[in-house]
């Protein structure tokens, strides 16, 4: 249980280290353009036409079920939409911050409900080594009766999150629908 905890939390973060950068800006400004993506038959969500997807394969079936990187450079945001299979939502978290490498300037743990399913928002600011600075803004939402949990994330490589930015994020979280889960993905 612990290695997997590890696994999901080295693995969320490392991924928005590593490709922070891997897409380049076409517009210096928030296109209005909306697609609607249809995400592995269980999500569909509005983005961006200038927010690029990427989805992830996940190989080993644990508590990882499913993953699509975001990232938008005209906005200077990324971040993650992914399902998880978690028994205890709240102690997964709870044990992620205490084992992070991250140094936590702020964090936050707020019980938040969207549509029909209720989680946890998590809000922090931290240092990853010496000179980077990152902020996060992460919903985990949990399925009723079930074990499964939507973690929709946001990143930026300052110490907060601007207006439009925040703008940006709302549009995303108020269009998510999640139909249906299924652990067997």
């Amino acid at each position: 249980m612990k290695k997997h905890i590890i696994l999901g939390v080295l693995l969320g973060f490392g991924l928005s280290l590593i490709m922070r950068d891997p897409f380049l800006a076409v517009n210096s400004y928030i296109n209005n353009n909306v697609l609607k993506h249809n995400l592995n038959n269980q999500l569909v969500v509005n983005l961006s036409e200038s927010t690029k997807v990427m989805e992830t394969p996940i190989i080993e079936s644990g508590q990882l079920l499913y993953s699509a990187y975001l990232n938008d450079q005209t906005i200077l945001i990324r971040g993650y939409i992914q399902i998880w299979n978690l028994d205890d939502l709240e102690n997964y978290l709870v044990n992620s911050k205490r084992i992070s490498t991250f140094d936590f300037h702020s964090y936050s743990l707020q019980p938040v409900k969207i549509a029909n399913d209720k989680g946890y928002l998590t809000e922090w600011t931290a240092s990853f080594g010496e000179n980077y600075k990152i902020s996060g803004l992460e919903y985990w939402l949990k399925k009723s009766d079930t074990n499964g949990v939507l973690r929709i994330s946001f990143f930026t490589d300052t110490t907060s999150f601007s207006k439009e930015q925040m703008s940006y994020i709302d549009k995303i979280i108020n269009s998510i629908t999640w139909s249906n889960y299924d652990n067997a993905i």
